[in-house]
């Protein structure tokens, strides 16, 4: 499932049309990604939130060791992810 790292709301006309723009997710992690509650960092190691417990992570399969490969523009669009998306601590 594509997903849009910078949701679609807040980009500009080019940036919803930019491949750099978009990583390939399992549903699950699609929707946890677009409700912050996972990111990745510049190399493309997985980032997740501590809002979720052991047993959603669990049933997420969600792990501390899964990575992604990244581009240089995924990266810039990652930075904006994880200051305004990402949900370090409530």
């Amino acid at each position: 499932m594509a997903s849009h790292i910078k949701p679609w709301k807040d980009s500009d006309e080019n940036e919803r049309l930019d491949i750099d723009n978009g990583l390939l997710l399992c549903p699950n992690h699609d929707k946890a990604f677009d409700r912050g509650y996972i990111s990745f960092d510049d190399n493309g190691l997985i980032i997740i939130s501590d809002e979720l417990d052991d047993i959603n992570r669990v049933f997420l399969n969600l792990r501390q060791d899964m990575s992604i490969k990244l581009t240089d523009g995924n990266r810039e669009y990652l930075k904006y992810h994880r200051k305004n998306i990402f949900i370090l601590k409530r």
